[in-house]
């Protein structure tokens, strides 16, 4: 072949790979986009979900599914996600990722390196709940009658992420409580509000339904500052339990690999739904608040919370399994 036919050929070729990965976003989406969420429906992964789905469907006109898949403490759906098509049709929901950095010896694969980030989502506390019925209005008094009745109270997790907490709590105050494991949240909090269980913590939206219906009660609040929609709640920090910090940040990750026109696509409308004030109201009146950050402050705050489950389990005494 001459030479200058084998250029032409070749600069021909370019030329078309070069517009493929824009065609790729002229075309997307041809159809909905999955949304994986790793824990159980009505839970507050879930919730956040299904807002956000609605906002991106409505404001940039992609449509959105959400798939359940719990297990493995979100891990399970991870791991399915990372392992499909990078083609901006199948997402992932997480949070927390940082904590199985923590929690296990050799986890199968660091979230935030083996996927990668399309949107951070929402940032929130956990809230410290109990039974109306127990004879308490502080943390403090829920503290003298755990240590005055030993052996008796029991506590709600249905991951590491609610037990880890708890375990500190109880490290901190010198208190002891049975753990008692359920599969999703609301199982946990109906447990909390018939008394079978004495104390849980967890984000606000997951125990608002017990909570709205005067059978639970939010006796602190993680973190420096009360909550808009708890304002007459303590915070940790007020209540004696300053290093008592859990949070949960939230984000929308995807498989390595997205072209980078889809994942611009993608991202700029998920961050303009999570920016939108029905959501914002949603997050905020549950406790949590928008994460509407660059790149730079998303990758600072995971970093804090790998710092602040790693204090954590240092305090609980706990050791990777």
């Amino acid at each position: 072949m001459p030479m200058n036919i084998g250029w032409r050929i070749g600069a021909g070729a370019a030329i078309v790979a070069a517009f493929v990965p824009m065609a790729q976003a002229q075309d997307y989406p041809n159809k909905p986009v999955r949304l994986v969420v790793g824990f159980g429906a009505g839970g507050t992964m879930d919730v956040y979900a299904r807002m956000l789905a609605k906002n991106v469907q409505e404001r940039s006109k992609i449509a959105m599914i959400i798939d359940n898949r719990p297990g493995a403490g979100g891990m399970l759906a991870a791991s399915q996600v990372q392992q499909s098509p990078a083609d901006g049709y199948t997402i992932l929901h997480i949070a927390p990722s940082t904590i199985s950095k923590v929690m296990l010896k050799d986890p199968p694969f660091d979230v935030y390196k083996a996927m990668q980030p399309i949107a951070p989502f929402w940032l929130g506390p956990f809230v410290f709940a109990t039974s109306v019925s127990t004879p308490v209005s502080t943390a403090k008094e829920f503290v003298e009658l755990a240590k005055a009745n030993p052996g008796k109270f029991n506590y709600g997790a249905t991951n590491a992420v609610h037990a880890l907490p708890m375990i500190a709590f109880m490290s901190i105050a010198g208190i002891k409580m049975q753990q008692v494991e359920y599969k999703l949240s609301p199982q946990m909090n109906q447990a909390l509000a018939t008394n079978e269980i004495q104390a849980s913590f967890g984000t606000l939206q997951s125990v608002q339904p017990q909570l709205s219906g005067g059978k639970l009660k939010v006796l602190m609040v993680t973190g420096n500052q009360r909550l808009a929609a708890l304002p007459n709640v303590p915070t940790t920090t007020e209540s004696g339990f300053p290093n008592l910090q859990p949070h949960v940040i939230g984000a929308i990750l995807s498989p390595l690999g997205m072209p980078a026109p889809v994942a611009s696509k993608l991202s700029a409308a998920i961050r303009d739904a999570v920016s939108s004030p029905e959501v914002e109201k949603l997050l905020v009146g549950n406790g949590g608040k928008p994460l509407a950050v660059s790149n730079d402050e998303f990758a600072r705050l995971l970093q804090d919370e790998e710092a602040m489950w790693a204090s954590l389990a240092k305090i609980a005494g706990f050791k990777p399994q």
